[in-house]
């Protein structure tokens, strides 16, 4: 079974606990501060892989976690983190946020790979918050929970050529060929109802990779037929093969069905090179005159040259070496274009990391009804791991308050001392130190 489309959920781990814990041996009685810190949680990431051709093992298992991280222990032992969950896909998957409808990470070749959910840091232990002023801190951090998004992932096949027409059009039977690919075939319309992938070897140990594309009908772009969904696939290939059954009553009304339909869907498609090529000539009785009053009579009604317009017999194996062959040579330019309009085209595999996008200490401070709200990464990761029933830890996040300047922004927007501070779903009474509403 194909599937080029799913949504999953990723949840990342949550990050260990630090441990509040004081030094207690045998005749040392005011032992200091050995809590560790706790480790950070799994990371859950999709990785492309080559080997893979299809979504179907995400669409039936929908959610993926990795797991917490270790808490720390005694005696300053830190937790371990955890192992991160690996998803993996076929290469040319996009990775959408549903919440946000916006992509993520586009892994266009093998190798590529995307946190989609960052594991929670862990938290630190007491031993962590030892100074000259803070000789025996009484607190510890918590684990910081881990991501939590929910993904929609699309699969862009990626083919030097597609192999485009109506259904019945010899598509199938032209990629097995030429290939070793093995599409089902049929003498009746829709027998191809998922892509098939065939690699093409020519001679000089060329190759080419060939998608065989469910046959389209008008009104595809719309919903109807089944090409409809996939016509995403074409955008990845690099030249579109358009075969058109010859012994259908009008072959010109054929091709131009399959040209708006591409343009409906995505104007760029109508753009990308293309092969013209008449299939199923064995049925014509080998007549080359019939043949040549065909691509004249298609020439007066497409425009497409008669010369420009290629004949085939998959069935005897006829015209095809031409057809690969020229289809060979334009992917030759185009990947030589690719290269000078983006160099990094043929780059090394990368990491997409998101959450970085964004300045960790970069806060933002909004004024609602019932108080200020305070939004910004690092600040809210303080709050989310601090114990509030601790007075310690709470201490220490005013103290962060005052260093990152948040007060002062506070005390600047006219915020007066009992005023309620929102922290995601934490909430804080504003208390601001006398100094720095002297200074503000």
């Amino acid at each position: 079974m194909f599937c080029d489309i799913t949504q999953i959920s990723a949840s990342a781990g949550k990050g260990g606990d630090g441990l509040l814990s004081f030094r207690r041996e045998k005749y040392i009685p005011r032992g200091g501060p050995n809590g560790g810190n706790g480790g950070r949680g799994g990371d859950v990431i999709v990785r492309a892989d080559e080997n893979e051709n299809s979504l179907i093992e995400l669409h039936t298992k929908k959610k993926f976690a990795a797991k917490n991280g270790i808490p720390g222990g005694t005696q300053n032992k830190n937790g371990s983190a955890s192992e991160d969950c690996i998803i993996i896909v076929p290469v040319g998957t996009q990775i959408f946020d549903v919440t946000k409808e916006e992509l993520i990470a586009d892994l266009a070749i093998s190798g590529d790979e995307c946190v989609v959910a960052l594991g929670g840091r862990g938290g630190f232990g007491n031993a962590h918050f030892t100074s000259s002023t803070r000789q025996t801190p009484r607190f510890a951090e918590l684990g910081e929970p881990g991501e939590t998004r929910h993904l929609r992932l699309e699969l862009k096949l990626v083919a030097d050529v597609g192999v485009i027409g109506l259904p019945s059009a010899g598509k199938s039977t032209f990629l097995s060929a030429v290939s070793a690919a093995r599409p089902k075939i049929g003498d009746f319309p829709f027998t191809t109802i998922i892509p098939n992938l065939g690699v093409v070897k020519l001679p000089d140990q060329r190759s080419l990779v060939m998608c065989d594309l469910p046959g389209l009908i008008e009104g595809a772009s719309q919903g109807k037929g089944l090409g409809h969904e996939f016509l995403r696939h074409i955008a990845r290939n690099r030249v579109l093969l358009h075969l058109v059954d010859c012994t259908r009553d009008d072959i010109a009304a054929d091709y131009q069905v399959i040209r708006e339909e591409l343009f409906r869907f995505d104007p760029t498609l109508a753009d990308k090179s293309e092969v013209v090529a008449f299939s199923k000539i064995d049925l014509l009785g080998d007549d080359p005159e019939l043949l040549k009053m065909l691509k004249e009579d298609f020439f007066r009604k497409t425009g497409v040259k008669p010369k420009n317009i290629f004949s085939l017999s998959s069935v005897v194996g006829q015209g095809t070496k031409e057809i690969i062959e020229s289809c060979y040579q334009i992917v030759l330019v185009r990947k030589a274009e690719e290269r000078l309009l983006a160099p990094a085209a043929e780059r090394a595999p990368q990491v997409f990391r998101p959450h970085l996008i964004l300045d960790p200490k970069a806060f933002e401070i909004t004024l609602e009804e019932e108080g200020y709200r305070i939004s910004g990464q690092r600040i809210e990761q303080i709050v989310i791991q601090s114990d509030f029933s601790n007075d310690e830890a709470v201490m220490r996040v005013r103290d962060v308050l005052r260093k990152m300047g948040i007060e002062g922004k506070l005390i600047g927007l006219g915020a007066e001392k009992g005023a309620t501070l929102f922290f995601g779903q934490k909430t804080l009474e504003f208390k601001p130190d006398i100094f720095s509403r002297k200074t503000a």
